[in-house]
């Protein structure tokens, strides 16, 4: 009998790494931030009313190590060719107790990102990617499967990072993902963020060229 193979095809990545513990210092700047609440807290918690957070001179360092992370994700894994990236917006994220935020997409942006930091209890979850499948008017077959999936990620229809102080969490900003409900007695802080390329998008031979 000859021997199977499992394809595994068009697999989306997600980076993962740990920020030095030095550039914990930036903390107490961050939670320095003054947050906005929105109508819907519960679906969406509160952000700073900063969108920058980043380009502030006391994340210089911060700022640095998450561009090198960037670049190592672009170069190694994603083989992109920008030679240099820039953070457009960054804000500080609290989920309080009970609050959530609803699956979304992070428009205009090629990769985002996420830092943990905080007295949240580890490996409580803090965000959730989905798998997406069909599209607009386009029908979908939903199969029946097995309740626990865990054998085989060719299953998986999401998954869960858990929260760890000085978690850095890097993924294609397309990735569909979710902030699941905060279960703990703690604010589940966050530095959220998006990033482009320093220079632009696009080819000008392809006429698809965007210049900053």
């Amino acid at each position: 009998m000859h021997k199977s193979e499992i394809l595994d095809l068009f697999p989306t990545p997600v980076y993962t790494t740990m920020i030095p513990v030095k550039l914990s210092s930036v903390i107490p700047f961050l939670d320095s931030q003054d947050m906005k609440t929105k109508s819907d807290e519960t679906n969406y918690g509160r952000r700073s009313k900063d969108s920058y957070v980043l380009h502030k001179p006391e994340c210089n360092d911060l700022r640095k190590f998450i561009l090198d992370s960037v670049q190592d994700f672009s170069d190694n894994t994603l083989l992109y060719t920008y030679d240099s990236y820039k953070i457009s917006q960054s804000w500080v994220s609290h989920k309080d107790p009970g609050q959530h935020h609803t699956m979304h997409t992070h428009p205009n942006s090629l990769i985002s990102g996420v830092f943990y930091y905080g007295p949240v209890k580890k490996f409580t979850p803090a965000i959730k990617f989905h798998k997406t499948v069909g599209g607009f008017n386009q029908s979908v077959i939903m199969p029946k499967t097995k309740a626990d999936k865990r054998s085989s990620k060719f299953a998986w229809v999401e998954f869960s990072v858990n929260f760890e102080p000085g978690l850095l969490v890097l993924f294609p900003s397309w990735l569909h993902h979710s902030v699941p409900q905060n279960i703990t007695d703690s604010v589940r802080c966050s530095l959220a963020f998006n990033v482009v390329p320093a220079i632009g998008f696009g080819e000008e031979e392809n006429l698809t060229e965007l210049l900053f």
